[in-house]
Order: structure tokens, then sequence, then C-alpha cells
């Protein structure tokens, strides 16, 4: 009997110790807290009475510890790791390896969460994980994730690293703005978050209709790279200068790299941004009516313009150097998509992002002067091949007003003063454009004169006409 006993103790030991030998390090994840309204601009203050939790004057000082917690179905928080925070405001928090979508909240002493951040990865031991500064931006990025994630959304399905592209820091700032109170806050967050989920959902329907099969999911892993490496440079930055500008510039980049690995072309992720882009401004506008919160809607429909901007104008420059262009014509493609970018990232209004899209637009290829345009430089449009691409020009124009009726449609069914069905706006708003780039690509036929030129051709109509709708 003794013999068992001590069999059954040394048993229970080596599973002890193979226990113990094989127990996970936890990661150190790395970061600061601040007091900026944050980072991201569109080319890329005192804290309102009510708007607590997303961060402004006096955080750094305010904030004492930070909790790093997972979330789960339902947008319940578990704690998984915590932190003092020193005088200057910065961390190391220790988390379990292999963690996604941590949401980092920095407290003060009375437990009152002051300012939050979102961590895409932990990564894995012996890593040095960086995360993100806390700042408003990053923290009204944190409450979106997790109202979408409460509103019903799948953790998994939904793209964290996609949802800090689309929230900026004049729409932190703005957020703030006019909110009287906190309620009045989270029922702007509620609207972000239903804007968000449907541009993601719009955009993978859009990748669908273009041929190209990926979710949300997929793009968050590919995309964890190029969130990784800012985050490193955003907390390496010591302000929102030019380092940081650069640091969003190799982010887009590599996040459009990233789809083209997951097989989306320039093209095609133009297509998906616009189609993304109209279901994001829609569900805002549909949904903050109030006085008060126009700032929002202002800010969030340039911050929109913005991602557009960035993908129609990749996909011009990618359609021209994949074809047969001439050197004065790719100069002339780069001053156009130069310009898009400079108007909207200069823009202090919708209405004057929305003028510089009908610049680009009319620089591309609906101007007045056919010949002067960057599709009548690439085909060499003459006074003997005129008509067809005039002809197919027009044909465009009718298109995208079709388009502008349809998405009309779409809109009206999807989204109400109340509520947001991000499914059927999803759903209409992709039916909608694969429409459109039907129509537009039929005209490949008529410009058959053109020769190997005319699916270019066609493509550079379909970003020139397409981007930037419904407004």
């Amino acid at each position: 009997m003794r013999r068992m006993t001590r069999q059954l103790w040394a048993a229970v030991a080596t599973v002890v110790l193979c226990a113990c030998g094989d127990e996970v390090e936890p990661v150190q994840v790395r970061g600061r807290v601040t007091d900026l309204e944050g980072s991201q601009g569109q080319s890329l203050g005192v804290r309102a009475f009510g708007a607590e939790g997303l961060g402004g004057t006096g955080t750094a000082s305010a904030v004492t510890k930070v909790r790093a917690s997972t979330v789960a179905e339902g947008g319940a928080l578990t704690l998984v790791g915590e932190a003092e925070v020193s005088a200057q405001g910065s961390y190391t928090v220790e988390v379990p390896e292999g963690q996604q979508k941590l949401v980092l909240q920095g407290i003060d002493n009375s437990g009152t969460v002051v300012v939050s951040a979102l961590l895409d990865a932990s990564g894995q031991a012996g890593d040095a994980t960086i995360a993100p500064p806390m700042d408003s931006e990053s923290s009204l990025e944190a409450e979106v994730f997790t109202r979408i994630v409460a509103d019903g959304a799948q953790v998994a399905q939904t793209n964290t690293v996609d949802l800090r592209t689309r929230i900026n820091a004049k729409m932190a700032a703005a957020a703030k703005q006019g909110a009287s109170t906190r309620e009045a806050v989270q029922a702007r967050v509620k609207v972000l978050a239903e804007a968000v989920r449907a541009a993601q959902e719009a955009e993978i329907r859009a990748y669908a209709k273009a041929g190209v099969t990926t979710s949300q999911s997929a793009l968050f892993d590919a995309e964890l790279a190029a969130s990784a490496k800012l985050n490193v440079a955003l907390d390496a930055a010591s302000d929102t200068g030019a380092a940081v500008e650069t640091a969003y510039q190799d982010f887009y980049m590599e996040l459009a790299a990233a789809a083209q690995r997951l097989g989306a072309k320039a093209q095609q992720q133009a297509q998906a941004e616009s189609s993304a882009s109209v279901a994001f401004r829609a569900t805002v506008k549909g949904r903050l009516s109030a006085q008060d919160a126009q700032p929002l809607v202002d800010a969030a429909v340039r911050a929109a313009a913005a991602a557009e901007a960035r993908t129609s104008s990749m996909a011009l420059s990618v359609i021209l150097q994949a074809s047969t262009a001439t050197d004065a014509s790719l100069q002339q493609a780069d001053t156009a998509a130069t310009a898009l970018r400079s108007n909207v990232s200069a823009s202090v209004t919708a209405a004057a992002a929305a003028q510089a899209f009908t610049g680009f637009s009319a620089s591309v290829a609906t101007g007045a002067d056919l010949k002067s345009t960057v599709l009548g430089s690439y085909l060499g449009v003459s006074v003997v091949n005129q008509v067809a691409a005039a002809g197919a020009v027009q044909a465009t124009a009718t298109a995208a007003t079709a388009l502008d009726a349809a998405l009309d449609v779409a809109v009206k069914a999807a989204v109400t003063a109340t509520q947001t069905d991000t499914a059927k706006l999803a759903t209409g708003i992709a039916d909608a454009y694969a429409t459109y780039v039907s129509a537009v690509k039929a005209q490949a036929t008529p410009l058959a004169t053109f020769g190997e030129k005319a699916t270019p051709a066609v493509e550079l109509l379909v970003v020139a006409d397409g981007s930037f709708r419904l407004q």
C-alpha cells in the first residue's frame, strides 16, 4: 500500500513538473499614455463634459494603471493583464501570447476608464510587442470595436486593423464636440460601430462581385504585420509631424500589398473601398441627424474620402503602369492623383472633399476637353477617333447617374433614423456598383478602335467616375 502511494505521488509530481515545464511565458506589451487627440489625419483639446473614456488633455497625469482584456461575443471584457503606469505615462503589461484584438484601458485611482486602445495581436513569447499610443483616437477605436461586438458581430469577423483606418483624430475630436452627457457620446459610438460594420460587410461583398474570395478575418491576418510596424513607429514618434505622416504612408502601402497577396488587384481594391465608403458615409449621415452631431458627420465623411482617395489614386497609377502608357500620360496621372490626395487632405468640409473628387474625375476622363484628360492622353484622342472615346465617356456618365439612383434606393431601404440593416445595405451597395462596373466595361466594344488600350481605358473610366458617389 505504501509502495502504491509513493508511486501515485511520484506520478502526480511528474504531471505537475511537466505542466510547469510547458507553462507558456507571458508577452510583455509596452506602450504609453498621451494627452493627444490622435495621430491619423485625413491624409493620413480640452475633454468635453460627459466624454470620459475618450482621452484628451490631462489623461497622462490621471491614468495610474493599464488593464488588458479580451473581448468575448456580446462585448464582455475578460481581464488578462494589469500594470502600473509610470509618471511619464509609459507602462509594460504582461498578457498571454497569441492573443488577438485586445482592449487596453487606462484607468485612474477611482477605477474609471480614462483612455483606451486596441492591440491587434499580442505576439508570441519573447516578442517585443508595442501597443499604439493611447489617445482620443485610439479610445474611440476601442469603444467602437467593443460596441460592434456587443451589438452582435463576431469577434473573428471584425477587422480591427481596418477599423483603425476608418477612424482618425479629427473624428475623435468631433465625437466629443457638443456631447453634454456620457449617453450622448455612446449614442455616437453606436452609430460609428454600425458604420464600420456596414463598411466591412460592403467591402467583402464588393470583392466577391469582383471575383475575389476573401473575408475580414483573412484580411486581418494579412494586415497584422503592417499594424505592428505602425505601432512601433507611432510609439517612437514624439509628436504628430513628418515621422507620423511617413509611418501612415508606409502603413497604407503595406495594407494594399496585403490585399494584393490575397488576390485583390488595385482596381478591385478601389472598387471595394468605394462600396465600403458609401456604406460608412450613408450610415453616419442617416443615423446622426442631430445638429450637434454634424461636426462628427462631416469629419467621418472626410475620413472616408481620404480612404477612397488613396485607393482610387493608386488604381489610376497601377492601370497605366501595367499598360502601354507614355511617360507623359503617367506624369499627367500622377499629377491628378497627387492633387486628389492633397485636396482631400486639406479639406475642412465634406463639400470640399467631394469637390476634390469632381476635379479628379474631370482631370482623368470627364473634362470638357477630352483630349486634355488622362484618358485622352493615354488613348491619343484626335479628331479622327474622338467620337468613339467621347461616346464611352458619356455612357460612363449615364451609368454613374444610374449608380447614384441605385445607391439611393439601397440606402433608403437599409438605413433609418433609428437603425441600420448592415447586411441589406452592404448587399444593395455591392449590387449597385457591380451593375455600374459592368455597364462601363461594356464600353470596351466601342473603344475597340484603340486596340489593346480599350480594356485599360474602361478601367480608367470606372475609377474616374465611380469614386465617392452618392453625396
